[in-house]
């Protein structure tokens, strides 16, 4: 609920109030915006807050208000749930017809309105990326559909105490308020921000939305200080005591009003006698908050410490449980004698609820007491909330979870498991994934020897899940170790109905992070009904996990196959657009595109259909990938577009982020480039393959030096991962970065890598195509003609397409390398302006110009001098193409080669056998026992043509 007006006056704050004032204006006029009050504690942001909502109220606007709490005593979305509550306290007919088709997902993260609507029925089940993503509409569909009624301040304050869950339903609702007479207003504190903190995450999404401003909070002037101080201390102050209190203070509001508060207390102590000028001020705002407490009784401190343990709000009824010493009458005096000391104020609602007027003062009263007796006190709050709510404790999830925790020892370890539990299923039913997870894990570490089987599976599927839905590579493998740990613990209690479920939730994860999949899905399909919809699901789970662990490629087309006709008999449309979805990456694998795109677009036109857009997105963005590679860039960006518009609607970050990057290198949108980069680097710290594709592009537009780091990892990864799937994407990025940066002993060892891959038992054809990639690169940066030679006839179908694998070269540049490294000239060359030809068409601006490079290079012969003319063009096409996208590292590869073609071109040569200047200083510096890379150094040319 929004607390009531200060009684402190409103001193200053013209220039922001005018902001706030104009935005609101915006608001009621239809244009809408979200506004960030920014400062430190006490600087006066929810003061502002409530002056802006009071005003929106007088001329007619609704308001709606949340908070967050320190502590994660509070379940996902509360500052949500709260703002929901505070329009539903007195609904308008509109409020409730907004509400009415939207109520039982709504209800998810608002119980209460199942007492509104006691017949409501619950809302269909979902896949739960679908269910999230229909929860984070219904929300903004709501809100969007109130305010088109009646304009709409909404207000979330403390932001930097939000969870993530929280963090990304603001993004959501806020990605169309400026189209909405709907203004948002959030308050945080900037000094509580460090650079991985979930808000700083979501301020970088939130600032690109239309209507966004950033208000900065500082202290008030000197004058305005004297303003307030007058007015709270209605006392009169000699000027060097209100200039000395401005700069104790830095002009921080509250610490001013609890300065001047102890001022007026002192002088109507002593009267005439008071002496201003020898008042002390207090060293900072902890200390004046001391100040103002001293002067409540004892009794009211105790109860108000105790409430302070509470959290920022209490309930008065849980005081009284808790306070078990002093009489109702006890606990009533000396909360009305903390109203009348400004320190609590009452909230609107049912209940008698209050809350602390500011953090400060919580956080004081709860520092004052010692380790033990808050955890005593955490102690007898648990089992005050358990007499309380015994009919309908798991509304209670979070605060039990939470007070247990801090409780520790002081509770049973059963009571803290259950209800760190309890808390977690509560936090993923609202699909509120990394605060379902650490509850999971509170319960985990707090589960005894004894614990029973069922228990500790219920606990590990919930981690495991969890874990699944938040987590990325490498990190994401211990989410399924535990779902298979709960798996195997309800298969040994018999409990068939239990393992099925973990098999079949479990899903919505990267396919190609994890391993161990395989086992669990067939023991599975072992306790379902053939036929079944369970085992379509079960099937198409099954037939992705024995294709990347098993390479099994005939038995997952046959359980692709099993699955799309139990589907089709069944009706399950669901199930239906994931089995064309899992058939089109197979034909994206083997290189068959337009097969591919075949079956993307009947799975996104059935996902339309059936309204699912998390799978609509999919489609769109495999149709994308596809596209892409056929080489018209055009018509994937369209799709593009879209799967960008629908991740802004439900949230999700990053999904298409890798086809994104694609094609921006592609394109040589160097700009774009580095910025996803550092989103990728952001999102996948600790995976080798995104963080060398990352650094590709890092290369190209010098961002970032931690190349050699990036190779290394690669390389480990390579050698070490658990599934073929994991080494081979790491073999060939390996080969194409070490192409791209002139490392061929890098390449030669992908080569050796992919090698050993290819004798491998069993290949699925799209690892033995990557392998078969990377080898032949190897076999270029070796100048190896046997194998240049096979390598060559084994690729041939990469003609007019690009290479697959994050798409970074075209078959045919490929090829042209490999015809010219095998001794085939006339083939090497046909390629070559295949490739160009590709490039040009497609608007593949890098591409080109790498084409440009390795054409030129395989023409210069200083044996074969009739073919200089030509690499010079090339040379000059690919530079004007490097200077104009800004690719400074392979303008200086085309340099290089242009004073090599430049000196090919000469008439004559003062050197014998017709050597290069450029070439004479290569053979003096090597006869002084220079290596390659010290001679290419001192003389700024690539390692390779100093070789």
């Amino acid at each position: 609920m929004p607390p009531a007006i200060a009684t402190d006056p409103f001193i200053g704050r013209e220039r922001e109030m005018a902001e706030l004032t104009a935005a609101l204006d915006g608001a009621l006029e239809g244009h809408g915006g979200l506004v960030m009050l920014v400062g430190e504690p006490g600087i006066g942001k929810t003061r502002l807050t409530e002056e802006l909502t009071a005003s929106a109220r007088d001329r007619g606007a609704l308001v709606a208000w949340g908070a967050c709490y320190e502590g994660g005593s509070t379940p996902p979305y509360w500052p949500w749930t709260q703002a929901i509550r505070s329009l539903l306290a007195e609904p308008s007919e509109a409020v409730l017809n907004a509400l009415n088709p939207r109520a039982a997902v709504i209800a998810e993260i608002v119980p209460e309105i199942k007492n509104i609507l006691p017949d409501l029925a619950p809302a269909p089940e979902t896949d739960p990326e679908q269910a999230r993503f229909r929860l984070f509409d219904s929300v903004t569909s709501f809100m969007n559909e109130v305010a088109s009624s009646q304009p709409m301040v909404v207000a979330l304050d403390d932001l930097h105490w939000a969870d993530r869950s929280s963090l990304d339903l603001l993004e959501f609702v806020a990605r169309e308020v400026a189209t909405r007479p709907m203004l948002m207003i959030g308050g945080y504190r900037d000094m509580e921000l460090s650079r991985r903190h979930p808000l700083s995450e979501a301020l970088a999404t939130l600032a690109r939305a239309r209507g966004f401003q950033r208000i900065l909070l500082r202290g008030l002037g000197s004058s305005e200080v004297g303003q307030m101080v007058r007015a709270v201390g209605d006392i009169p102050l000699p000027a060097e005591l209100v200039e000395e209190i401005y700069v104790r203070t830095e002009g921080n509001p509250f610490f001013v009003s609890e300065v001047t508060r102890d001022l007026a207390r002192a002088a109507a102590q002593y009267g005439g006698d008071f002496d201003a000028v020898k008042f002390r001020i207090p060293e900072g705002v902890r200390e004046a908050v001391g100040i103002r407490l001293n002067k409540l009784s004892e009794e009211c401190n105790q109860v108000l410490r105790t409430a302070a343990v509470i959290g920022r709000e209490f309930d008065f009824a849980l005081l009284t449980a808790v306070s078990a010493e002093l009489t109702e009458d006890e606990l009533l005096d000396a909360v009305h004698e903390a109203l009348g000391g400004a320190t609590v104020r009452e909230l609107q609602g049912p209940g008698e609820r209050y809350e602390f007027t500011h953090a400060l003062i919580q956080q004081t009263l709860a520092d004052e007491l010692s380790i033990s007796q808050r955890t005593r006190l955490h102690a007898r709050i648990v089992d005050a909330i358990e007499q309380l709510h015994g009919d309908h404790l798991e509304d209670h999830g979070a605060e039990l979870a939470f007070h247990c925790a801090e409780a520790g020892a002081a509770v049973a370890a059963d009571r803290v498991a259950h209800y760190a539990r309890m808390a977690g299923e509560r936090a993923s039913a609202s699909y509120g994934w990394v605060e379902a997870r650490a509850y999971f894990e509170q319960a985990l570490d707090a589960l005894a020897e004894d614990t029973p089987d069922a228990e500790r599976a219920a606990i590990l599927f919930g981690l495991g899940r969890a874990e699944l839905f938040s987590l990325t590579y490498p990190d994401i493998q211990r989410g399924w170790d535990n779902v298979a740990q709960a798996f195997d613990l309800y298969d040994d209690l018999g409990d068939s109905e239990s393992a099925v479920e973990v098999a079949r939730q479990s899903g919505g994860y990267q396919r190609l992070w994890v391993h161990g999949t395989a086992d669990v899905y067939s023991r599975a399909l072992e306790m379902v009904a053939p036929g079944s919809a369970d085992a379509g699901f079960l099937l198409e789970q099954y037939a992705t996990a024995i294709r990347f662990e098993r390479v099994d490629v005939a038995g997952s087309l046959d359980a692709l196959e099993q699955s799309l006709e139990i589907a089709t008999r069944t009706g399950e449309k669901r199930l239906e657009t994931r089995v064309l979805l899992s058939l089109s990456w197979v034909k994206v694998f083997g290189g068959n595109y337009r097969g591919a795109i075949e079956l993307f677009l009947k799975a996104f036109e059935l996902a339309r259909e059936t309204d699912q857009p998390v799978e609509e997105m999919r489609s769109r963005q495999g149709l994308a990938a596809a596209l892409i590679s056929l080489g018209d860039p055009d018509a994937a960006s369209r799709h593009l577009e879209a799967v960008l518009s629908l991740e802004e609607r439900f949230g999700v970050r990053t999904a298409s982020l890798w086809t994104q990057y694609s094609l921006a290198l592609l394109r040589g949108d160097l700009a774009k480039v580095d910025k996803l980069g550092e989103v990728i680097d952001r999102d996948h710290p600790n995976d080798s393959v995104n963080r060398l594709f990352a650094g590709i592009g890092a290369w190209h537009t010098e961002a970032r030096s931690d190349i050699d780091e990036r190779f290394q990892a690669a390389l480990e990864e390579a050698q070490t991962a658990p599934t073929l799937w994991q080494r081979t994407a790491n073999v060939i990025f390996l080969a194409f970065a070490a192409r791209v940066m002139d490392r061929p002993r890098v390449a030669i060892q992908a080569g050796e890598m992919a090698r050993s891959i290819l004798s491998a038992n069993r290949l699925a054809p799209e690892n033995e195509r990557s392998a078969r990639i990377a080898a032949g690169l190897a076999a270029v940066a070796a100048g190896d003609a046997g194998e240049a030679t096979e390598y060559y006839q084994r690729l041939e179908n990469l003609r007019g397409t690009l290479t697959g694998a994050g798409n970074l070269l075209s078959g045919d540049r490929l090829l042209g390398l490999l015809a010219h490294t095998a001794g085939m000239p006339e083939k090497a060359d046909a390629h070559f302006e295949d490739a160009l030809e590709f490039a040009g068409k497609a608007g593949y601006r890098l591409e080109a110009a790498w084409t440009c490079h390795d054409y030129a290079e395989s023409l210069l012969d200083p044996h074969e001098l009739s073919n200089v003319e030509k690499a010079v063009s090339l040379i000059d096409d690919g530079l004007a193409i490097a200077r104009e996208i800004g690719t400074v590292p392979l303008e200086a590869r085309l340099t290089a080669l242009q004073d090599r073609a430049n000196a090919l071109a000469a008439p004559t040569s003062a050197y014998p056998d017709g050597l290069t200047q450029r070439e004479v200083e290569v053979l003096r510096l090597l006869a002084a026992g220079r290596t390659n890379q010290q001679i290419a150094d001192d003389l700024v040319i690539a390692p390779s043509t100093a070789a």
